[in-house]
């Protein structure tokens, strides 16, 4: 059986010989080498996807006669699921930094309330389109991965509400449709689909995050009758996350064959480079910004009023931990907890009494588990899902009317949850730096919390007042963190 292998070698170089023979002089063979080839990044492109946001508003009533304000500004808020379309250009230049111009659509229906708290009225108020133009810049953390920024100018189309009594009824009047202008911020990332084992020229995946500022508008309030009642004022902002498929016209091929390229191409001849190890202990810190809404209600032994849909925002910093492992070539689990503290404050709302607090929530925590996809050696793609808890501040009640006394309070409370998100992590060899064991994460995250039930207590005798106000948030951040990985020191691989 020995001799086996040494008869086939000499087979084959006996055969190999023959061959030459047979051709001209001076010509010889050799086999196409494949060459990995990084997507173009100048160029046009096309979009589509869907995502789900959270609006938050401003709003208050103003009289009629002289537009002086009949209420305090309440926080109100809406939420839903949308899908977008758009396109853009792209322009690749000084090596990994990328910048463009884009143009996108939003279509759906992010709905929430608008309320009038005297007569004790309130409407469904939806966000049914938005546009927007703007421009994106940021660098390639690997090939294939885009990490950017961008902004530009906004508008949107809102549908008018009819309001009715919170406690039943017929509609008692109308705010008319709207459009509103404003501008917005945000960032993302893309990464081409050449993932999975499967190629994918053309082809790329993005998630981006977006916050939208829009101009306060005056609705008048029209009765039945058509006859005017007061004004409402309502000043929003949307928070989103959205995920795209993209398609690129001039990306290239992710791999050529050296015997398909250019006479005198140039190519790049590979070098070694340190690939993260994903699999150990990681520490981050970072922050922030994030938006809430709440569900509520009034009740008693006699009576359960629904309350307007309720929205708080803020800042916030967050620390954490966490245990990564790396299985199956590019696959990455883990576990992790961390910590949220700031302070996202906004209104809970008494429709009964006519009343309005500021609620907050100060603190929060999640344990949880992520599991990804290395969309190059050092970024990975990835979603996580968990257990989190919150604690709010409670709050002081006043009469919803400019300087309107104090009424009650309610206590602050703890609310158990759970939450899902997703993010990116890539590491900070980056802009000609080498930061061994230095990576940043960006994440956005929605959090669910249970409804609490909360006793209002006067203030000026502490007794309860026989009502309860019920409390049902949910959260949605978005935070970038510095991460520290302790063995992040991996074996060479090629680069091209």
């Amino acid at each position: 059986m020995k001799k086996l292998p040494l008869a086939l070698t000499a087979v084959t170089a006996l055969s190999g010989s023959a061959l030459a023979a047979d051709l001209p002089v001076r010509t010889y063979t050799k086999a196409p080498v494949p060459i990995a080839v990084a997507p173009s990044w100048t160029g046009f492109y096309v979009f589509g996807g869907g995502g789900d946001g959270l609006w938050g508003a401003e709003s208050n009533i103003v009289s009629k006669l002289d537009g002086s304000p009949v209420t305090r500004d309440q926080h109100l808020g809406g939420n839903g699921w949308f899908g977008t379309v758009g396109a853009g250009y792209d322009w690749q230049f000084a090596g990994p930094w990328v910048a463009g111009v884009f143009a996108d659509g939003m279509f759906g229906s992010l709905k929430g309330s608008v309320t009038d708290p005297f007569p004790q009225a309130e409407g469904t108020e939806k966000l049914r389109t938005t546009w927007a133009v703007g421009a994106r810049a940021g660098y390639l953390v690997a090939p294939n991965v885009y990490s950017y920024v961008n902004a530009g100018y906004t508008g949107s189309e809102w549908s008018g509400a009819a309001l009715s009594p919170l406690s039943g009824g017929g509609v008692e009047f109308n705010t008319p449709s709207f459009h509103r202008d404003g501008w917005f911020v945000g960032g993302g990332v893309e990464n081409s689909l050449n993932i999975f084992g499967v190629t994918a020229p053309g082809w790329f995946m993005k998630t981006e995050y977006r916050a939208a500022y829009f101009g306060r508008v005056t609705l008048p309030e029209i009765q039945a009758d058509g006859t005017p009642f007061e004004s409402l004022t309502f000043k929003p902002w949307v928070q989103t996350i959205s995920t795209s498929l993209v398609y690129r016209f001039n990306s290239g091929s992710p791999t050529a064959l050296a015997a398909d390229l250019p006479a005198h191409t140039y190519v790049k001849a590979p070098s070694r480079v340190a690939a993260p190890n994903w699999t150990g202990f990681y520490l981050f810190g970072g922050g922030g910004g994030a938006l809430w809404n709440a569900d509520g209600s009034v009740v008693s032994n006699t009576f359960n009023i629904p309350s307007p849909r309720m929205s708080g925002d803020g800042w916030f910093g967050t620390v954490g931990a966490g245990y990564d492992w790396r299985f199956a070539g590019s696959w990455v689990a883990g576990v992790f907890g961390d910590g949220m503290f700031g302070s996202l404050k906004g209104s809970i709302i008494d429709a009964v009494t006519t009343s309005e607090g500021t609620e907050k929530l100060r603190t929060a925590w999640a344990a949880g588990a992520r599991v990804g996809y290395l969309v190059a050696p050092n970024a990975l793609s990835y979603v996580n899902a968990g257990y989190t808890a919150s604690e709010w501040s409670g709050a002081s009640h006043s009469l919803v009317s400019p300087g309107g006394p104090d009424l009650f309070t309610t206590p602050s409370f703890h609310r158990d949850g759970w939450f899902i998100g997703g993010g990116v992590e890539n590491s900070l060899d980056i802009f000609g730096f080498t930061a061994p064991g230095l990576f940043m994460k960006t994440e956005y995250r929605a959090a669910y919390f249970d409804r609490v039930t909360l006793p209002e207590i006067g203030i000026s005798d502490g007794v309860p007042t026989g009502n309860s106000t019920t409390f049902k948030p949910w959260v949605q951040t978005i935070s970038t963190s510095l991460v520290y990985r302790f063995n992040s020191d991996g074996p060479a691989t090629t680069k091209y």
